[in-house]
């Protein structure tokens, strides 16, 4: 009897212990992260696949309402176990970075509530919102695991079949898509549309899988990361794509400089790209600069660009009109017309668009739409924080784990650069890649000690 008490005594406190840990485990088993995870796949390959030949914009209202859709169940599943984050263990560059995104969507803020076109400017605001769930999403801890590889190989997936599908269009293998109208100069399209869009996901796809291959030494990984990187290369020359062509050139010498210790020739990069930023919108600089080249009229200009002349004018002159708050989110499009006749008057020269206009209700260039829309401090404020993001980057390749920030650099100096004559930023997949991209380096700029390093 003894004996059977004393197990009864010895087995109660056991049993207490695993019941609790039983709860436990049973509160922390619901698969948040999972939720999350999948929902992030899906918006990368709804974005990428996804049309709808019954809608009026069937390749590209789908692939919104589900990006959209996904990044609002994945940030409410995520948030649903999330505690306040303890904001004092994050690094001083992380903190900047906070502040600058907090002064940039508060100049947005203001810019809606004091637009002219409220109707486009609220609408612009949500869509923006809605698509910035994914920058925390991308700084979410369980990306740091199994999940962020998986991710990684999922965008590679989605954008390797499009280049796949555009090569196949590009000798003649036409898709059961009825299409009415192009929405580039080639059918090439694939599930994007638009051989422009293909192109730029592309320049992402071949710059990531660049910086793969040359920092693992893992030799199956090694061919399939140069393998699709190769394929994207392919369908942007294919695709007759400069812009994606400059985008990833950038990448890969910021690669190449950091992987074999050349910084100076980012730093090189970085200067001549301001400098021509520059030069081409002081008016002063630009005559002695861009205007000294041997092109003989504005028509050659607008041949160069593609036609891209009319929509840039409209966008300076939008940021010149209201320069401290824009004319608010998503405007662009109601106000091009109206700007480049404005400019056309004041530049006492035509600026005359090409038979697809459709296609320039954006600016083609997203710094300068982010100020016509917003003003021009926001687009400071945004810019320095994407400054401090690729710095601190650049500062995490030193370390001897260094394959993650060096994919992380090389994806958002290909859409950076991109951005200067495209509009990565306005594409549902394109954005969604950037805008994880940002927040996952975020994320290790937070955690990393820089006072150790």
């Amino acid at each position: 009897m003894q004996s059977n008490r004393s197990k009864r005594k010895t087995a109660a406190p056991i049993d207490k212990r695993n019941t609790e840990a039983s709860v436990e485990a049973q509160a922390g088993n619901f698969p948040y992260e999972t939720i999350s995870g999948w929902s992030i796949a899906t918006a990368l390959l709804g974005a990428a696949w996804l049309i709808d030949p019954f809608a009026e914009g069937g390749f590209d209202a789908p692939k919104r309402l589900v990006a959209l859709s996904a990044a609002v169940l994945a940030g409410v599943t995520l948030a649903w176990q999330v505690q306040w984050p303890d904001w004092r263990r994050w690094s001083r560059p992380a903190l900047w970075i906070l502040v600058l995104l907090a002064l940039g969507c508060i100049s947005l803020i203001v810019s809606t509530f004091i637009s002219p076109r409220q109707q486009q400017a609220w609408p612009g605001l949500r869509t923006l919102m809605l698509f910035g769930i994914f920058l925390p999403l991308g700084a979410a801890a369980f990306l740091g695991g199994p999940w962020g590889q998986r991710l990684l190989r999922i965008a590679i997936l989605a954008t390797a079949v499009n280049s796949v599908l555009s090569l196949a269009q590009a000798v003649g293998v036409k898709l059961p898509i009825g299409i009415a109208k192009l929405g580039g100069r080639l059918p090439t399209g694939a599930l994007l549309g638009n051989e422009g869009y293909v192109a730029l996901a592309c320049a992402l796809m071949a710059a990531a899988c660049l910086a793969v291959s040359l920092d693992t030494a893992n030799s199956r990984q090694r061919l399939f990361a140069l393998g699709c990187g190769a394929l994207g290369l392919i369908a942007i020359a294919v695709n007759q794509q400069l812009t994606s062509a400059i985008a990833f050139s950038a990448a890969a010498i910021t690669v190449a400089a950091v992987r074999w210790r050349v910084r100076w020739v980012v730093g090189l990069g970085t200067g001549i790209v301001l400098l021509a930023v520059v030069t081409a919108i002081v008016p002063p600089l630009r005559v002695f600069s861009w205007g000294a080249l041997p092109v003989s009229s504005v028509e050659d200009y607008q041949r160069l660009t593609t036609y891209r002349l009319g929509p840039w004018v409209a966008a300076v002159e939008m940021a010149a009109t209201r320069p401290f708050t824009g004319y608010g989110p998503g405007t662009f499009a109601a106000e091009v017309q109206t700007q480049r006749f404005a400019a056309e008057i004041n530049l006492r020269t035509r600026l005359v668009p090409p038979v697809n206009a459709n296609a320039y209700i954006f600016a083609h260039q997203d710094y300068l739409q982010l100020s016509a829309e917003a003003g021009i401090p926001t687009l400071i404020a945004f810019l320095a924080a994407l400054g401090l993001l690729i710095a601190g980057l650049l500062k995490l390749t030193h370390g001897h784990r260094a394959q993650e920030p060096l994919i992380l650099l090389a994806v958002l100096i290909a859409g950076a650069v991109a951005a200067l004559a495209w509009f990565p930023m306005q594409i549902p997949f394109t954005a969604i890649v950037l805008l994880l991209a940002c927040g996952r380096a975020w994320r290790l700029i937070a955690e990393h000690d820089w006072r150790a390093a």
